[in-house]
């Protein structure tokens, strides 16, 4: 990690980033294959440096290439799950709408034309930055389809286009429900998939996949196709999904407003008309009761005895799906309280550490913001950074074990009180070594008790040197140091801040990292005052944008140059106001 650190800067990962988009506009426009030595190339960087939304859109990129060079169906599908993974696990919603672009794009080559125009439709409604330069690429593509297979694409108000083969044939319709579903975990999604999937597969003008709430003894959905999205909810005992759900049956109704179980409430609250209805239950493999398809309006008569022999062969898959999902869900809610409760325990300990010296109060939030913003810069992962910031606000734990007398001691510490102050970080590493709550704890203790060794190998506790040091704790290094001198304490105001960055430009190489003081110098002096004056936002946003300008590194250059000091007389009077706002607070 050190040595990408070191030889990859940040516009490296812009250029990355910068050639995977141009491919993808060239592959859009022109349908050239992409040059594939250097998307592995790309691929390979991108998982070297945790870039895991590169690593998603070049997988995408390679499914497509794959695909047109006669990889099979099943191994690119398996190939953009993969990547729909790190897209979604990346939170890059430029890498999802790839993603689902380029699904949409597989199953165009194999003829599937109404799931590949679902899927473009939906790439267009997941909103990035650069929304208007994509969603032009993607629309061209789209009307392409529309143009070749002259058939209308799907909206939210249209009956959508069945092929004949996929009407007459009710294996084929089964087998593409059951491959698409199969690997879809998230249950908002899974929804919309099985009530496109039916509603082409019994050529029917709307869907509604209902889901049984145990727990508020109701009914409901997100979904409604010709509608926008919205969140149904109402008694499950109640209308004729309600009824379904609490008998079991299947219903086959031919005129829906001579049903006494027809529940006309819906149509005056969406303004649909409906006209027949197949309503039938979903069971899990227990053979409960999990929810309800209730599928409207047959576009060509009505719904027949072959229909409902298909929705049950498609519920026992989608049951299954669906109950997946929902296990995966609360699995994945689980983990997040926990999570959430390690947070809060975290916290409460890293405040109980600051508590025992007002002067110092907030020191650990304020390594940990630092840390987090350099983790920023040097593109860590997710998983990364949650260990580095829990490590970051834990620390200084072993203050604990050190003497009010020696601690909150407001002249020069002496020789014996400055050894046994330097005792914490051994008593850190013990009462962190001793907590097991999962593997990447163990990594916790490790960089917290490293944020005192120096990169020359002067430091301690163990006096590691270079790459021995933990990443963390060369981050959590240049941290503390930073905090301490640019913070008031008992025997002396808070440094200057050109002393202050001359002190981490000195320690490269020595105390520090050069390559994360680098990182570090290219924080904008926006975030920079924020953390140091403990604001969440600015007197005016006029100040803002103009702290936002500069970074450290522009900052240190002005306040070393005179001559481009008296330029920016103004930037450097409101960098002052604010850096030294906590002091006079």
């Amino acid at each position: 990690m050190t040595q990408i650190l070191s030889n990859v800067k940040d516009v490296d990962y812009e250029r990355m980033k910068d050639f995977l988009l141009e491919s993808f506009f060239s592959h859009i426009c022109e349908e050239k294959l992409l040059n594939q030595n250097e998307l592995n190339k790309i691929h390979k960087c991108s998982i070297a440096i945790k870039a895991f939304d590169l690593v998603s859109i070049a997988m995408s990129y390679l499914a497509i290439n794959n695909y047109r060079q006669g990889a099979r169906y099943y191994q690119t599908i398996s190939l953009l799950n993969d990547a729909k993974y790190l897209a979604n696990s990346s939170e890059s919603l430029l890498a999802q709408k790839i993603n689902v672009f380029s699904s949409g794009l597989i199953e165009y080559y194999e003829k599937n034309i109404e799931v590949a125009l679902n899927l473009i439709k939906a790439s267009l409604y997941i909103k990035i930055n650069t929304e208007n330069k994509f969603d032009d690429a993607i629309l061209k593509y789209r009307h392409k389809i529309e143009s070749e297979f002259k058939q209308k694409i799907i909206t939210s108000s249209t009956p959508s286009f069945i092929p004949n083969e996929i009407k007459d044939d009710a294996l084929l319709a089964l087998l593409q429900v059951g491959r698409t579903i199969a690997v879809e975990t998230n249950i908002d999604s899974l929804l919309t998939i099985i009530a496109q999937q039916i509603q082409q597969a019994l050529s029917a003008d709307r869907c509604t996949v209902f889901l049984l709430d145990d727990e508020h003894n109701e009914l409901w959905s997100k979904v409604a196709l010709g509608l926008e999205m919205q969140e149904i909810r109402f008694a499950a005992n109640k209308g004729l999904a309600g009824h379904v759900a609490m008998t079991g049956e299947t219903i086959n109704i031919k005129n829906a407003y001579e049903s006494e179980y027809f529940n006309k409430d819906i149509d005056l609250q969406t303004g649909y008309t409906t006209r027949n209805i197949l309503c039938m239950p979903i069971r899990n493999l227990s053979h409960q009761i999990v929810g309800v398809f209730q599928v409207l309006n047959k576009l060509d008569g009505d719904f027949t005895q072959k229909d409902e022999d298909l929705l049950i062969a498609i519920g026992s898959s989608a049951g299954i799906a669906l109950e997946n999902a929902n296990l995966f869900n609360k699995q994945k809610k689980l983990i997040e309280e926990q999570r959430m409760l390690f947070s809060s325990f975290i916290d409460t300990l890293s405040a109980s550490i600051d508590a025992r010296d007002k002067i110092t109060s907030g020191h650990s939030k304020r390594v940990t913001q630092y840390a987090e913003l350099i983790c920023d810069k040097c593109h860590l992962s997710d998983n990364e950074k949650e260990i580095i910031k829990n490590a970051s606000l834990l620390h200084d734990i072993g203050k604990i074990g050190i003497k009010d007398s020696v601690l909150q001691k407001e002249g020069k510490l002496t020789p014996e009180e400055y050894e046994h102050i330097k005792e914490h970080v051994r008593f850190t590493y013990n009462i962190l070594g001793k907590v097991f709550i999962s593997k990447n704890f163990k990594d916790v203790a490790k960089i917290a008790a490293s944020h005192h060794e120096r990169y020359d190998g002067t430091g301690y506790h163990k006096g590691l040197k270079g790459d021995e040091i933990p990443l963390g704790g060369r981050i959590l290094a240049i941290c503390d140091v930073f905090d301490a001198i640019t913070s008031k304490r008992h025997y002396r105001d808070k440094m200057e801040i050109k002393d202050a960055l001359q002190i981490m430009i000195d320690g490269k190489n020595k105390h520090f990292d050069e390559s994360i003081v680098n990182a570090f110098m290219k924080i904008s002096c926006g975030d920079i005052l924020k953390v140091i004056s403990g604001l969440d936002i600015f007197d005016s946003e006029e100040d803002e944008n103009l702290l936002r300008q500069f970074n450290l590194d522009e900052l240190y250059a002005i306040l070393n140059n005179e001559s481009i000091a008296n330029s920016k007389t103004n930037f450097i009077e409101i960098f002052n106001k604010y850096y030294h706002y906590a002091q006079k607070s």
